[in-house]
């Protein structure tokens, strides 16, 4: 494709160019490197968008010099009580996870997400994946340094905010007489109430569709993907309150 080749080649010059700085010639290989893996069109453009603003940054692996630091973390003390909390959830981590790589979202969306989006709204989605990238990395290195690093911590936090990113970029209403104000503020008021509550009963489920006046088949595939795509960071929390309770002892 032309655009992916220019991209590619002014990647390649800046990453050449002594004039440059060292951090940005790194990132500009890092970016025409990743795309070799990923083979996004629209998440390149989305990286570059942010290289040439000055804001992109190559996160580092959050398990880096762990064997040189403090091994007395809760996620030590706690292992067993960790991993009993975390069992019921059927959580299976991935590489990634368990050697606790950066958090890039777009490794775990949904290939229908994507589908569904055309043009320019398909690069704003990327952009915002990197966003929130940014967020859950920042996240998870807060949360590391409190409790050491477990893989569900990770995984957690990728699964929440690529959720989010999608909830916030795409609807699952489908369009009707009432707008797409109605569709976009009646999708919110079904996230925000999963979001407070974790889970919801279906007695909670039949009273938001009512007080919405929404779809109930658009309600519930809504909060059945979310739910799908939810259930490590359903285990972290898990994992949260266990360390949290234990550690006031």
């Amino acid at each position: 494709m032309a655009l992916v080749d220019t991209i590619m080649r002014y990647l390649s010059r800046v990453s050449q160019d002594e004039s440059m700085s060292p951090d940005l010639r790194e990132q500009a290989t890092y970016i025409g490197v990743a795309y070799q893996s990923h083979r996004n069109m629209c998440r390149l453009v989305a990286q570059v968008s942010v290289f040439t603003r000055g804001e992109f940054m190559i996160h580092p692996s959050h398990r880096v010099n762990l064997l040189g630091e403090n091994l007395d973390t809760a996620v030590r003390r706690h292992a067993k009580e960790v991993l009993n909390a975390i069992s019921d959830h059927h959580t299976v981590p991935s590489l990634g996870d368990l050697e606790g790589h950066p958090i890039e979202l777009y490794s775990i969306l949904d290939a229908r997400i994507e589908r569904a989006m055309t043009g320019e709204n398909r690069i704003l989605f990327h952009q915002e994946l990197l966003i929130n990238e940014k967020k859950a990395n920042g996240d998870l290195t807060r949360i590391i340094r409190k409790f050491g690093y477990h893989y569900i911590f990770r995984a957690g936090l990728q699964e929440y905010y690529m959720t989010k990113t999608v909830a916030a970029m795409v609807n699952f209403f489908r369009p009707d007489g009432r707008g797409d104000e109605f569709r976009i503020s009646t999708q919110q008021t079904c996230y925000n109430f999963l979001e407070a509550r974790l889970r919801l009963s279906p007695e909670e489920k039949a009273n938001l569709i009512q007080r919405t006046r929404c779809f109930p088949e658009d309600a519930h595939k809504f909060w059945n993907w979310l739910e799908k795509h939810r259930k490590a960071y359903l285990a972290m929390k898990a994992a949260f309150a266990i360390l949290s309770t234990l550690e006031r002892r």
